[in-house]
């Protein structure tokens, strides 16, 4: 009984450290700047309906671990993602759009603050695409199988380019420039 006892303490002791050692969180919108807290707001002009897939750079690990990945396109346009104070090196792709290779930005994040960094796309002509989707289920050979379908489609393909900006003082996204001068062209 103690062993099970345990091991559920260890297992919420885990969840929570999860939770607690990420250094971002998802999408927020917060009506106030959280103590201790910077943000980031990641925007394109004209807004796009993007899936974003965001990572940062670990410097103990020498590789990208991934702090924001989402297959449904932001409904506001704009990624608000958290930090504690300090500086990232952040890679920014989409799930949605097909790119020759990730947007890299430094951005520095400050107490209370937002940095905003514009993405945008330089379309770089078209290619075609591989997409491989595996299933479960009956195949020819009996009953039980996996099936791969393979299929090529022409795509646009982009360039992608983040440039982080001036820091702002902490307002929701709502009363940003950038989601006001979006909504205005809606």
């Amino acid at each position: 009984m103690k062993i099970l006892k345990l091991q559920t303490n260890l297992s919420t002791l885990a969840a929570v450290g999860l939770f607690v050692s990420g250094c971002a969180s998802p999408n927020v919108n917060p009506p106030q700047a959280r103590s201790n807290t910077g943000y980031v707001d990641f925007h394109t002009e004209p807004t796009a309906e993007l899936s974003w897939d965001v990572n940062r750079f670990d410097e103990g690990r020498q590789t990208f671990k991934r702090v924001f990945h989402d297959y449904e396109p932001i409904a506001d346009g704009v990624l608000r993602l958290s930090f504690t104070p300090g500086h990232y090196r952040l890679s920014v792709t989409f799930l949605n759009r097909t790119v020759l290779e990730p947007a890299l930005a430094e951005v520095d994040v400050a107490a209370g603050m937002i940095t905003p960094v514009l993405i945008a796309f330089n379309d770089e002509g078209t290619g075609t695409v591989k997409t491989r989707s595996t299933s479960v289920g009956g195949t020819v050979y009996g009953r039980r199988g996996r099936r791969t379908k393979i299929e090529y489609s022409e795509d646009t393909i982009f360039g992608v380019t983040a440039r982080p900006e001036q820091a702002l003082l902490y307002r929701p996204k709502e009363q940003m420039p950038y989601t006001l001068k979006q909504s205005a062209t809606e």
